[in-house]
């Protein structure tokens, strides 16, 4: 039977080919649909053994809800949270698969969970595929109503191609079926489906990656200017709308990430074989083009950047830069750093010198700069040395560059940005009041600023911003709304801080009301403004001067 659509949503063609419509409105934020039954779910290669094969729950002795994982007595291969998942697994796939990694193991002597043999994800799934339809179940992706294979582009492409054929040649061979002309055929068409269908799970805070595909949900076509995303939590996936969306609307999600130059995108759409056709890209619009004309700038009056001409009337100078220099300084950054995650204080000189003209154009919000800052502020995080000299950095990307980028401040990336700076807020917090900030800090800026400030109250109302954003667009069990939500509790039961916590939850209540304004602007904007303003000045230190401590001069 073919997908059906989920309830307030149709199946529709157009010029884009198969999507999905609203045939209701949804406002920014809201649930369009939850998807808890998936084709194919299953953890990447490299994380087998530290996720929960069925639930995807990540394994961890740390955090509220601590994971501990258990083998699989058979194979040792797959693990487990528990005794449902493992029963569940077991039925659904893994009395099959658990036979292939113990043949594969008795026949070759390797472990193919541990590197550098490590089974490839697509060729796993690509099993298991194999191995349900060995078991006489219905082959999922065929039927009436079959998912898009792009084949004949995939063919078109001899090197893509041929890594397909080699990887179904190799579930093929593990999984026991056998070898000829039409399955092999057969096996590259699925894994043409499943490269064109699945999501990638990744999220590098949380330890979270793998592949999960629903036919439904692969009904959703691309747009860099989307109306909507997708949440991943364990074995569900959430869409939600970023944007209003009206009845008879078509409802779309980026592929990729949307804020990399236009040709950049391109390549990242690649292997889907079409061109994408939406203004970011029809007009080459820069992000601060994008961020001007959405229609959620007003929701940002409960955030760090509550002021509309930030978005509408950026303080930028495009004078002396083109989109086409941007994509060159991009391609440069990256082919010389060799990695988009490479944190070494070398690389991120490098970028910091090719950045230089987006710098001087005051376009903090355009790529590859704002990862130039993020990568070293993720690295000072966990650095006892430069930890606080992260906090500044912080303020600066959760002011300047991530509203520009996602407007909707209840988009997960924000929130999590201004939960950085809440657990910064709340280290250096113990540094000042024992007196230790200036001897771990030599910049006077940062020190008076941090002096000056009641980070108690700061750490307060910006959890009061994490709650509050994520009630709107975020799940009740997402692991950052429950450790705000305890966080929040522990402050507001302190000792002498009644008439504090009464003005912070006046303002949370209320933020236009204009005494509870003046006072977040007052204790919560002014000194996040101020430690954003010394983010400049830190980076010219480190990236060009080279110091190895940062002094105010």
């Amino acid at each position: 039977m073919p997908p059906t659509p989920p309830p307030g949503t149709a199946f529709s063609s157009g010029p884009h080919g198969r999507s999905l419509v609203a045939t209701q409105d949804f406002t920014p934020g809201s649930l369009i649909a939850t998807f808890s039954s998936p084709t194919l779910a299953l953890p990447d290669g490299p994380s087998m053994r530290t996720t929960c094969n069925y639930c995807l729950r990540v394994g961890s002795n740390e955090g509220f809800s601590p994971v501990s994982l258990k083998a699989c007595t058979g194979c040792r291969a797959a693990v487990y949270c528990g005794p449902t998942c493992q029963r569940a697994h077991w039925k659904s796939i893994h009395k099959a698969e658990c036979k292939m990694f113990a043949r594969v193991r008795e026949t070759t002597g390797k472990d193919w969970h541990v590197a550098p043999f490590l089974l490839p994800t697509p060729v796993r799934a690509l099993a298991q595929v194999l191995l349900t339809n060995d078991k006489g179940i219905r082959d999922p992706f065929d039927g009436s109503d079959p998912l898009e294979s792009n084949l004949e582009g995939f063919k078109a492409d001899e090197q893509v191609w041929g890594d397909f054929e080699l990887q179904a040649m190799a579930a093929m061979t593990y999984s026991g079926v056998f070898m000829n002309e039409d399955g092999l055929r057969a096996a590259m068409r699925f894994l043409c489906q499943i490269q064109t269908n699945a999501f990638n799970r990744l999220d590098a805070d949380t330890g979270m990656s793998g592949i999960f595909l629903d036919p439904a949900l692969a009904r959703v076509n691309h747009s860099c200017v989307p109306n909507a995303f997708i949440g991943f939590d364990k074995r569900t996936a959430t869409l939600r709308a970023e944007r209003p969306i009206k009845e008879g609307e078509e409802i779309t999600i980026s592929y990729i990430a949307n804020d990399k130059p236009r040709s950049i995108r391109r390549e990242g759409l690649r292997l889907y074989y079409f061109e994408c056709d939406c203004p970011r890209c029809v007009d080459d619009l820069d992000v601060y083009q994008v961020a001007q004309t959405s229609p959620v700038i007003s929701l940002n009056s409960f955030s760090l950047q509550p002021d509309p001409t930030k978005f509408r009337e950026p303080a930028i100078d495009k004078s002396g830069i083109s989109m086409n220099q941007i994509e060159i300084i991009y391609k440069v950054v990256y082919d010389q750093t060799k990695s988009e995650q490479d944190t070494s204080i070398e690389a991120a000189r490098t970028r910091w010198k090719l950045c230089k003209p987006l710098v001087e154009a005051k376009m903090w919000a355009v790529e590859p700069l704002p990862t130039t800052i993020l990568l070293l502020a993720t690295n000072w995080q966990t650095n006892y040395k430069w930890a606080v000299y992260a906090l500044p950095l912080a303020c600066f990307l959760a002011t300047q560059c991530d509203p520009i980028k996602l407007v909707a401040p209840f988009m997960p990336w924000r929130i999590k940005g201004v939960m950085i700076i809440t657990k910064l807020l709340a280290f250096t917090g113990e540094l000042t009041s024992s007196g230790e900030l200036a001897k771990r800090c030599t910049h006077e800026g940062i020190v008076g600023a941090l002096a000056m400030a009641d980070q108690v109250t700061m750490c307060q109302a910006l959890l009061h911003i994490v709650v509050h954003q994520c009630s709107i667009g975020a799940a009740e069990d997402w692991d950052v709304l429950k450790e705000a939500k305890m966080m929040l509790k522990d402050l507001e039961s302190l000792p002498g801080r009644v008439d504090e916590s009464k003005m912070v939850q006046a303002w949370a209540r209320d933020p236009e009301d204009p005494q509870a304004k003046a006072f977040f602007e007052s204790e919560v904007l002014k000194p996040v403004n101020t430690l954003a303003s010394f983010a400049l000045e830190i980076l010219e230190d480190v990236l060009v001067q080279g110091q190895g401590s940062v002094v105010r001069r």
